[in-house]
């Protein structure tokens, strides 16, 4: 049930961020990381985009993700097949939070107080950020408490790449993250994430890596690279 609910979490935070139709252009050569905000590499524009597992678990698979307001200020969700539906707030000095995530496969809804911070509203080079707060695991239906834990998020220095996917070449930038989750329940959730964005479009290609430890028990490890297809 722990390896339920890591995968769900990383699905949902390594492509909530994703792009709606991205342009087959690049980036200007004297675009800095200085020049970048949260609102270019991350626009919330409704509408859909598909990526392809190209490594890993599901490898092959295709999964549609649609962004919508949900009418609320600032409010967004992300949804990833029947996977999951993240709940995304966008500040108004332009930061997007991860407020909570609907794991629609174990009918559960994970929700992070304080939220986490996805991406602050300008991006510095060099230097990362934190935080941590409280994750609790609900029931979806009657919001019923299931778990309770502790998580610690932070995001390293951003850096320029370059991407090849099979919607086209880009030149863009890597966002690297990283996720503890500790549950109560003597069971510990680590997670990374490179998220690949194109700025002014959105997520072109993320590489992810999760593993569940577990006391006594045996963990486990999953690896997976999924790239936009259109």
């Amino acid at each position: 049930m722990y390896l339920s609910y890591a995968q769900a979490i990383l699905i949902g935070v390594g492509l909530c961020t994703a792009g709606i139709s991205l342009a087959e252009t690049s980036v200007p050569s004297t675009l800095t990381v200085q020049e970048v905000e949260a609102g270019e590499l991350f626009p919330l524009v409704p509408g859909e985009s598909t990526f392809e597992v190209v490594d890993g678990d599901g490898e092959g698979r295709q999964v549609v993700l649609e962004l919508s307001s949900t009418g609320g200020e600032g409010r967004w969700e992300a949804r990833f097949g029947d996977y999951n539906i993240l709940h995304l707030f966008k500040r108004r000095d332009g930061s997007v939070l991860l407020t909570g995530l609907d794991v629609l496969t174990q009918g559960q809804t994970v929700l992070y107080e304080p939220p986490v911070v996805l991406l602050p509203n300008r991006i510095v080079p060099d230097r990362p950020w934190s935080a941590s707060g409280r994750a609790t695991v609900v029931n979806r239906e009657t919001q019923e408490v299931v778990h309770k834990g502790e998580y610690q998020h932070r995001v390293m220095p951003i850096t320029r790449e370059r991407y090849t996917t099979p919607a086209g070449d880009y030149e863009g930038f890597l966002v690297p993250l990283e996720q503890t989750i500790d549950l109560e329940a003597q069971a510990v959730i680590r997670l990374w994430l490179d998220l690949g964005f194109f700025p002014g479009k959105g997520l072109v290609k993320r590489s992810m890596k999760f593993v569940v430890d577990k006391p006594l028990w045996f963990g486990s490890t999953t690896r997976r690279t999924a790239e936009l297809v259109r």
